[in-house]
């Protein structure tokens, strides 16, 4: 056992253990596409994600039919999408359709982030493919703590409760 890894003491007795809030992960790890209309939204979602450490590139994309094109025209695969649900002339549902054509990206997880709490969309995306359907919390701090969620589900896999 090296100092580096030899536990810490306190007083005699072992320090207590510290519950890591983030994800033990190689700096700049994910591509993450977030595809959202609106502008205000889309820069305080920016800002969530550029504070996390495991992310390397956040790509907005404010137009969800060019975000199509773009994917099947060659942009590199991101690790996860982040999708507002209520965009003009292609909605987050029919968006995510358009994406799992797009031969490759059936198991790129995808994320609902939006303000919807509507029970009907809620039943939709629960017959979605999508992995998690997130309502737009009202604070900056809740936004990153649920983003920061959402990047530690991503870097597991794990996306069920």
């Amino acid at each position: 056992m090296t100092p580096e890894t030899a536990p810490r003491r306190t007083l005699g007795r072992p320090a207590p253990a510290v519950a890591a809030t983030r994800p033990q992960a190689d700096p700049g790890q994910l591509q993450i596409l977030l595809v959202e209309d609106d502008a205000a939204d889309a820069s305080l979602i920016l800002s969530a994600l550029n504070k996390h450490p495991a992310v390397r590139a956040a790509r907005v994309v404010a137009a969800p039919v060019q975000a199509l094109r773009e994917l099947v025209l060659g942009w590199p695969k991101p690790d996860l999408v982040l999708l507002d649900l209520q965009m003009p002339r292609l909605g987050g549902f029919e968006w995510l359709k358009g994406l799992r054509r797009i031969p490759g990206f059936i198991s790129v997880p995808v994320v609902f982030l939006t303000t919807s709490d509507l029970g009907q969309d809620m039943l939709e995306y629960m017959r979605s493919s999508a992995a998690l359907y997130v309502v737009k919390p009202d604070t900056f701090a809740e936004l990153q703590t649920r983003i920061d969620g959402i990047i530690t589900r991503t870097l597991s896999g794990v996306w069920s409760d």
